[in-house]
């Protein structure tokens, strides 16, 4: 199965310590149904361990929807340690049938060089 790279996105203050701001460019890569201003989004992390992060947008057709992750992310920024200047590398795969499975990876900055967190 091959990977698709949806955004990489170094963490700011506020995506360590209260939500993910998704960048705008990516909101046509998750589908959010007509009417609708949130889905859950099951992401799969290098160690295989699972997370559930809200994907939501201003609603009522807002001009700027401001696409954020809430849900489970903050215990996935604890859980691995994340800091400001760190960052995330999301992903998605096509599975069997009509199936996608997103990925999330944890890197941070050693010596010039991105490594996993985890």
């Amino acid at each position: 199965m091959e990977q698709h790279h949806l955004f990489t996105k170094v963490l700011s203050p506020l995506d360590t310590t209260h939500r993910l701001t998704v960048p705008m460019a990516n909101l046509e890569d998750f589908e959010i149904p007509a009417g609708q201003h949130a889905i859950n989004i099951e992401a799969t992390d290098t160690i295989e361990q699972q997370w559930t992060f809200r994907l939501s947008i201003r609603p009522n057709n807002n001009p700027n929807p401001r696409p954020v992750f809430t849900g489970q992310w903050i215990q996935f920024v604890k859980k691995t340690g994340l800091k400001v200047g760190d960052r995330i590398v999301f992903s998605r795969q096509q599975t069997e049938g009509d199936g996608v499975q997103y990925r999330i990876r944890a890197e941070r900055e050693i010596f010039h060089c991105w490594v996993n967190v985890q």
